[in-house]
């Protein structure tokens, strides 16, 4: 996986679906977080970010996906746990082959080699209600963009 630690630093290069199906966006995270994400993990060394989002899906939800297009990419700047975070992230809009496994009415477990993950869908017009990393989603779902669009995150101020 693409990432690399210096001291507290960490650089990192994640790929993330954007699962959207009947007004919700499908959204994990780690049992004891207290946020919410999209589902997604680090890419490999030579395999496309569109590739990772794909395998990520099928590893953590056992389910097959299928990238659309791109959305977003971001440069984020953050902090989890004790860890300061450079990371890229392509975000695309992708789409489950069977989206309505997942039930809307509750949490669906996910399989992380080291982690216990949940799955849940959420409204996006309710989405400012939770806590969701990085916090632009809640209001860059409402309305996604026609192109790829760049963003710069610094979480830090760095």
């Amino acid at each position: 996986m693409l990432k690399f630690d210096v001291g507290d630093n960490r650089f990192n290069f994640r790929s993330a679906a954007v699962i959207i199906h009947q007004d919700h966006v499908l959204l994990h995270k780690a049992v004891q977080d207290n946020f919410w994400t999209l589902p997604g993990g680090r890419v490999e060394f030579f395999e496309f970010s569109s590739d990772t989002v794909v395998r990520e899906v099928e590893e953590e939800l056992g389910m097959t996906a299928r990238v659309i297009r791109p959305l977003w990419y971001v440069e984020n700047f953050f902090q989890y746990h004790q860890t300061r975070f450079h990371e890229i992230a392509t975000l695309y809009l992708t789409e489950l082959a069977d989206p309505d496994a997942i039930p809307f009415n509750e949490d669906v477990p996910g399989a992380e080699e080291d982690v216990d993950l949940i799955f849940r869908w959420f409204k996006i017009s309710e989405l400012e209600a939770f806590e969701v990393a990085p916090y632009i989603l809640k209001t860059r779902l409402r309305s996604l963009p026609e192109g790829v669009e760049f963003l710069t995150l610094d979480e830090i101020g760095s």
